[in-house]
């Protein structure tokens, strides 16, 4: 570890990271989530100026909590790291924490998906330090690859995808001034189901304008009336997150969302 160091702060000058951030661990995404309280830990490889790990998190009535409002938080790092190196990372967060006398840390990793080896190795690490699992989610991931759309769904999203076409859903991409309509369209189609937002229409709107490159809206017509629509995030350069999503409830029988998403 002699080449590595602990630092707590903004990232220090002249040091890059050794990794692509996901959006929602950049600093000006973590500053739309709250203004004040945030913590930032780095991992420094000092022979190559960059930084091969980090966390950022949120401290308020003695919890830290990474993220505050983003589908995910927790540690980033590099392949490069090894092992030790980020248990000693963990060690070292952790002694900041209780200094500052947090009683509490809760860290939300990203879907397996996105990095299974790295992300097993996050587990472990944080199973051998004494995380307890308090939350699981579901989630499906579809692979970007050279095959084709159809040779990757089920029989029957098949059936669904070829009775979509032949009803003549068309589909477009929403420019970010269509945004509120967008929007309300599939808050109302929320609403129609007993489904509950988990963000504002303003919220939204302020994250689209700062990272106007990394939200994309689509939607799916029938002639010149909305059917379905979706709101994605572009996450890291190669994933793309299924934010919002939802259709009018008449037409469940077509499943709009597997026409959406080919």
């Amino acid at each position: 570890m002699e080449a590595y160091t602990f630092h707590e702060g903004a990232l220090p000058s002249g040091v890059s990271l050794d990794f692509e951030p996901a959006l929602f661990n950049r600093h000006a995404f973590l500053l739309l989530q709250a203004t004040t309280g945030w913590l930032s830990f780095y991992l420094l490889d000092h022979k190559r100026n960059r930084a091969v790990a980090s966390i950022h998190v949120h401290v308020e009535n003695r919890t830290a909590r990474s993220p505050l409002k983003a589908p995910f938080g927790s540690v980033e790092f590099s392949h490069r790291i090894k092992p030790k190196m980020l248990f000693d990372f963990f060690q070292f967060v952790e002694a900041r924490m209780i200094a500052m006398e947090v009683c509490e840390i809760f860290i939300k990793n990203p879907p397996r998906a996105y990095s299974p080896e790295g992300l097993a190795l996050l587990e472990t690490c944080l199973l051998n330090q004494g995380y307890v699992v308090s939350e699981a989610e579901t989630g499906a991931v579809l692979q970007v690859s050279d095959r084709r759309y159809p040779d990757v769904i089920r029989h029957t999203e098949k059936l669904r995808l070829r009775q979509a076409h032949r009803a003549g859903l068309h589909f477009r991409q929403v420019p970010p001034s269509d945004l509120e309509v967008l929007f309300n369209f599939i808050a109302g189609c929320h609403a129609e189901k007993g489904y509950v937002l988990s963000i504002s229409f303003e919220r939204l709107r302020t994250a689209v304008q700062s990272f106007p490159d990394h939200y994309l809206l689509f939607a799916l017509a029938e002639d010149e009336r909305m059917v379905a629509a979706s709101v994605y995030i572009r996450v890291k350069r190669d994933i793309l997150y299924n934010f919002l999503v939802n259709h009018l409830k008449w037409h469940n029988q077509l499943s709009p969302r597997t026409l959406l998403l080919q």
